[in-house]
């Protein structure tokens, strides 16, 4: 049997030390204080000291031990003393320790003949995987004349660094005024592997324990000094040695193991011997020991890829959930569940359902990517569909096999986007709007003062619907190996097939239920062709074995959320964003920031809010954006300044402009009866003012602007361009000049974006965590922990909201929600038909009252939600 390197290096190592271990035993000359034999003999159980150790043991050394093993444990260790000492009277030792992580019992029994003690311990500590600290407390019951009482105080603590550790803990009698410090140091010089410590234990007021005037008793140390080392050769398999100054020596065998079952941590089952021999290297007693608690095991050696786990998508997905009640599926926890089953040797696939899923268009090819990581992996992938539109087919097409309920159907007509111009309604209505449009395709108010698509829409429009269409359709064509030609056949002549006719296409390659599907899982062939658009499933979180038994915290990443439109205190909270990268700017524990900006803009103040603070952030942290389904305008303010923008071929970004617009009271007062007058100071007092309409809680200016408020405007409005493009320039490297040739409004797609500039790579949020994470320094091999942020708070209020005739009422307050909601002040009649997002656009320009705006428009494609 050939063994790695990496073992043999071990076992050499742990050879040579456990050598030097007996050759010291030769240099002790004296013994131990009996005060420190039980205390000893605690570590000795476990051949390792407190603040090195994994066990639940050493918590009744050092209580600080047990929030260090923060997922808890629990030991059972049996004493066998080698020969007969007590003249055939029956011994008995018995330790057993539950450690809850926060709080650990130790219970010990001893029995000589026809005496038992029991000796209690009840402790409570606190901290995480770098600093923790407790306190315990220790009583006794039973044959305290023979064992002896025992009324002890004990607190300690135990701090890590990835390859240090410092651990201390001190103990006071009550009783006998006895008090006994530990101190103990560990050092991993090539990681978890190999461990090696040291320690010295101490006791204060020896002369309760023996009488100094007596000199026949000899002499005592009252201070013991212990060594040791660790090496974990396999997974499950640890060795250990430790001595002590005075000669004696334990040695730790230990064999793990436990059941491989996807998506949970590897629970273990321990059992081991520990063999003590005295200061003259001669077999004095044998525990044996039976723990569970987290880690690598043997199984882990012979995991076979047999676990098909099923993904029920069934909805849509949000970034955020609230606290309590809110048990959406996150768009970043489904990454995680992919990565972390596509790594797991233990499956051997997925079977994703993918009936009544929906997300955005960006969403679902990062989502795509992430299958295809797995399929890299060696998984396999199958998808059970009923029925879909050409964004949900390009997410499916990644599976080694589709089957499709005998009643779906897939349409692939296309893509169409489409747009409602609202300026003939608006006459009718008596509303005046004066779109404040200076910039070629800055055109967030063009349904409201037009009847029909201008140039410049029509084609940046055109333009990013082609780049979908093509990344789309290419994935599908990639993975299904069918031919344009026959692809262009199929969209043109049936668009919408029947299950037989998707099978006949190649479409599909099943038709049948999900339960069939579930059977047939195991026994499904690979495709042959591979995928061009893969993530790396392995990088972000480290080694699958090792790396949760780094010591300390592990390394960490902020995860940031500029989702919804830019306001103050709604969709990004621009405020709370801020306040937010500014508290992450000065938390030396995260290495790196990356923010998701999913926003089609609104507000500059709070969009410069956020981007000046991440451009300070750039100066002491890596900055990476990853730009979702929207990153425009306002959205692609605050991703400016960055070290990377990472967008995926179905982003919208650019859309670098600033618009206002003014509308006004043009004939509905009289049509409704509604009346207006006022009292001012100064010539411009009364713009943006007039009357409140019933029941909508908002107001409408109640005349135009002049020629010279008009002028004022586009003065502000240039001048805030030109500060918009300049920041874009020094964002991106660039001239001003060559920004403003591919700003002016015009959005673009991600694949665009990233031939003119604006974005730096295709990817989506996995791969900007990767890239963060090496930009950071921190090695692949390492764990990271994501510090996510800003959240949406305990509970969603909208779902106590009143309706009065079905209109929410916007007195009540609100809340801040994963998903933008439509624009309250525009619920009911006439706006009901409206789509959210033109709600939400004109409800921004109301509220702005000429103010100018970097907010792009509003649009939909059929098939697609694209806000997320």
């Amino acid at each position: 049997m050939q063994f790695s390197p990496t073992v043999r290096v071990l076992a050499a190592l742990f050879t040579v030390f456990t050598l030097s271990l007996a050759a010291g035993a030769a240099l002790a000359e004296q013994d131990d204080h009996p005060a420190l034999i039980e205390h000893l003999g605690l570590m000795e159980s476990g051949v390792s000291l407190p603040g090195v150790s994994g066990s639940a043991l050493a918590g009744l050394v050092n209580p600080g031990a047990w929030a260090m093993q923060y997922r808890g444990g629990f030991y059972m260790g049996y004493e066998e003393l080698a020969g007969d000492p007590y003249a055939d009277m029956d011994y008995s030792n018995l330790t057993a320790v539950m450690n809850g992580g926060s709080m650990g019992f130790g219970l010990q029994f001893n029995s000589l003949g026809d005496d038992d003690h029991y000796e209690y311990t009840l402790g409570f500590a606190g901290g995480d995987r770098s600093h923790s600290s407790g306190l315990s407390y220790t009583w006794t019951r039973g044959a305290e004349g023979t064992f002896g009482a025992k009324n002890e105080l004990r607190a300690g603590s135990v701090h890590h660094w990835r390859k240090f550790s410092v651990a201390s803990s001190v103990a006071y009698e009550f009783d006998l005024e006895n008090t006994i410090v530990q101190a103990d140091i560990g050092v991993r010089p090539i990681g978890p592997r190999l461990t090696l410590f040291g320690g010295a234990s101490y006791l204060h007021n020896e002369s309760l324990f023996i009488d100094p005037d007596d000199e026949d008793l000899g002499e005592y140390d009252n201070l013991a000094f212990s060594y040791g080392i660790e090496a974990k050769v396999l997974p499950g398999l640890n060795i250990a040695a430790m001595g002590r100054d005075s000669g004696e020596i334990s040695l730790r065998f230990d064999l793990a193991w436990g059941a491989n079952k996807a998506g949970t941590p590897p629970m273990r089952s321990v059992l081991g011997a520990r063999v003590h021999m005295d200061d003259e290297q001669e077999h004095a007693a044998t525990t044996y020991v039976l723990e569970s608690n987290v880690g690598p095991h043997l199984g882990m050696l012979f995991a076979k890829p047999t676990q098909y786990p099923e993904l029920h998508l069934k909805g849509g997905l949000s970034y955020r959930n609230f606290k309590y009640f809110d048990d959406r599926r996150r768009f970043l926890g489904l990454l995680n569940q992919i990565a972390d089953q596509g790594t797991d040797p233990n499956v051997g696939g997925v079977v994703l359902n993918l009936s009544g899923f929906g997300t955005s268009p960006a969403n679902l090819w990062e989502l795509r990517a992430q299958l295809a990581g797995m399929r890299a992996e060696g998984k396999k992938v199958i998808v059970y569909i009923d029925r879909m539109g050409l964004p949900l087919y390009m997410m499916a097409s990644v599976a080694d096999e589709i089957w499709m309920d005998p009643l779906g159907s897939v349409d692939i007509a296309g893509l169409a986007f489409g747009r409602s111009y609202y300026k003939r309604l608006l006459d009718k209505m008596g509303v005046g709007i004066d779109e404040w449009r200076f910039f070629t395709y800055k055109s967030a108010m063009e349904g409201f003062s037009r009847t029909s698509m201008s140039d410049a829409d029509r084609e940046q429009y055109t333009a990013f619907m082609n780049d979908w269409y093509e990344e789309g359709v290419g994935l599908i064509l990639e993975a299904r190996g069918i031919s344009r030609e026959k692809w262009d056949e199929l969209v043109n002549t049936k668009a919408d097939l029947l299950p037989e006719e998707a099978l006949e296409a190649g479409l599909i390659d099943k038709v049948g239920d999900f339960h069939e599907v579930t059977e047939a899982a195991k026994e499904i062939e690979a495709r042959e062709t591979g995928d061009s658009v893969s993530s790396d499933l392995a990088g972000l979180y480290g080694d699958r074995v090792w790396s949760d038994e780094e010591w300390g915290e592990p390394a960490k990443i902020a995860m940031l959320y500029a989702i919804g439109g830019c306001s103050m205190d709604t969709g990004i909270k621009g405020r709370q964003l801020s306040k937010t990268i500014r508290e992450i700017r000065d938390n030396d524990a995260v290495k790196a920031v990356v923010m998701r900006a999913d926003s089609p803009g609104g507000d500059p103040l709070p969009s410069d809010l956020v981007s000046r603070e991440l451009k300070e952030t750039m100066e002491s942290k890596p900055v990476y954006i990853s730009q979702g389904q929207v990153a425009a305008s306002g959205g692609y303010w605050i991703s400016m300044h960055s070290h990377a923008i990472h967008a995926s071929p179905f982003t919208i970004t650019g859309s670098i402009g600033v618009i206002s617009a003014h509308i006004w009271d043009d004939g509905l007062g009289d049509k409704i009866g509604m009346d207006y007058d006022h009292v001012q100071i100064g010539d411009h007092a009364d713009v943006g003012r007039g009357p409140a309409l019933p029941l909508l809680g908002m107001t409408i200016p109640h005349r135009p602007v002049t020629e010279e408020e008009r002028a004022r405007a586009e003065f502000v409005i240039r001048d805030l361009y030109t500060d918009f493009t300049k920041e874009v320039a020094e964002g991106r490297g660039m001239t001003p000049e060559e920004i403003d040739k591919i700003a002016q409004g015009r959005v673009w797609s991600g694949t665009a974006g990233l031939e003119i500039g604006l974005i730096d790579e295709i990817g989506g949020l996995w791969g900007s965590l990767l890239a963060a994470k090496k930009a950071a320094g921190i090695p692949a091999d390492r764990a990271v922990q994501l510090i996510e942020a800003p959240g949406l708070g305990s509970f969603n209020f909208a779902m106590f909201q009143p309706k009065l005739f079905g209109i929410e009422l916007p007195w009540f307050g609100g809340a801040d929600e994963a998903v933008p909601a439509a624009a309250s002040l525009l619920s009911g009649q006439p706006w009901s038909h409206l789509s959210a997002q033109e709600r939400e656009y004109l409800e921004q320009v109301i509220g702005a009252e000429g103010a100018p705006m970097v907010v792009m428009p509003p649009f939909a494609v059929e098939g697609a939600q694209l806000h997320p």
